[in-house]
């Protein structure tokens, strides 16, 4: 018996994106090397990638003539002379990235370095698809007549970083189910090419987010490991030797639909670790639910609350460290999230105490790191996607 997936059309579509600057495998292979290493000389990239000289002097060219990398100040003390480092030009290209969230829409511009340029972010009560392409719209023609003509023409794509079949969780999304099952037919990559006249490239939001964190962060330099990004609700993805698992219907490490038992108690993870469940013990003290995502502020509200939810959540991480430890063996899990650093922090920490709680006989012991990327990372990451299909 064939059983129909519950999933997101949008995810499963595997319609090939028309790229604007699609680079051979050798451009790409120099060009991941810089970002990497922030800079290195035309020998040291000849010899990590097994070109010649010539042909590595070629490439360099080719990649300088098109404004995605440039010389760089001289090295100088060593035999001969000084050794010219080639770094990335961050005027050379650019991604413009768009995160759906259950609470907002955020749309956000990043240069060819990672650096975000622009942002433009809209608060909703949640998501309806009508509101959605009104906010691209228009929050893309702000950033848009922000740029010069010749940054205009480097701009690369729109990613898109979106929840995987939000129209499953209308009572915790807070929408009528009327409205998010719209999103169950929506062609999401359609609409905003249509819109925007420029290839789209759509992934699941945590998987964005730990694109962000593959690219810009990971500083233990793990090559195998769990990403968590605790938001509204809770996500998760998987890195196995350096690639994004991106599993059948483009949603590997669903953590936050693990089942979780406390006592006779049997929920998702969502409803332990997520902070949709401390915005609702919030509301139920009288307390502004919604002020948990302004995450760049410090949280002064209602101290027991944070306490009480931290320890909740950190139990939860440490059940889904447990269950990813014994199915893949890894490296480690990364924790990010959008949620003040010290917060943060204190999740981590106590995350580990949990894990010193778990009978882990058989399976390794794992380290659980903080993510660098930060709030940011499902928007960053969304931005990023267009730059990973041409450059990397």
């Amino acid at each position: 018996m064939v059983v129909a997936l519950d999933s997101a059309p949008y995810l499963l579509k595997n319609e090939r994106t028309e790229l604007t600057d699609n680079r051979s495998d050798n451009e790409r292979n120099i060009l991941n090397l810089i970002r990497q290493h922030k800079a290195l000389p035309k020998a040291t990239l000849s010899k990590l990638t097994g070109l010649s000289a010539q042909s590595a002097t070629v490439i360099i060219k080719k990649l300088e003539a098109s404004g995605l990398v440039k010389p760089l100040a001289p090295i100088k003390g060593g035999i001969g002379q000084p050794k010219i480092p080639f770094g990335l030009n961050p005027e050379g290209a650019f991604g413009i990235g768009l995160k759906v969230g259950r609470r907002n829409y955020e749309m956000t511009l990043i240069d060819l370095e990672g650096n975000v340029r622009a942002t433009r972010y809209e608060s909703v009560s949640y998501p309806t698809t009508a509101g959605f392409l009104t906010f691209a719209s228009n929050a893309f023609h702000e950033i848009v007549k922000s740029l010069n003509d010749i940054q205009r023409q480097r701009i690369r794509g729109v990613g898109v970083a979106m929840p995987f079949a939000i129209w499953n969780w209308p009572i915790e999304t807070g929408a009528p189910e009327a409205t998010l099952a719209q999103w169950q037919q929506f062609d999401i990559k359609s609409e905003l090419e249509r819109v925007l006249s420029l290839p789209v490239f759509v992934k699941n939001d945590t998987a964005a987010a730990c694109s962000a964190e593959m690219t810009f962060g990971n500083s233990q330099q793990w090559e195998n490991y769990l990403y968590v990004f605790v938001g509204t609700f809770l996500g998760g993805a998987v890195v196995i030797n350096n690639s994004l698992l991106s599993g059948r219907t483009g949603n590997a490490g669903a953590i936050g639909s693990l089942p979780f038992f406390e006592g006779q108690e049997r929920k998702q993870l969502i409803n332990q670790s997520s902070l949709y469940l401390l915005e609702q013990s919030l509301n139920t003290k009288g307390e502004q639910g919604k002020k948990v995502y302004d995450s760049t502020s410090p949280w002064h509200f209602h101290e027991a609350s944070i306490i009480e939810w931290v320890s909740g959540a950190a139990k939860g991480l440490a059940h889904a460290a447990q269950c990813a430890m014994s199915l893949l063996d890894l490296d480690g899990v990364i924790v990010d999230g959008a949620i003040p650093p010290e917060i943060k922090e204190s999740l981590i920490v106590q995350t580990q105490e949990a894990m010193f709680a778990l009978d882990m006989r058989g399976i390794a012991s794992t380290s659980i790191c903080s993510g660098t990327v930060g709030a940011n990372a499902q928007s960053i990451g969304s931005a990023i996607l267009p730059l990973l299909a041409n450059y990397y």
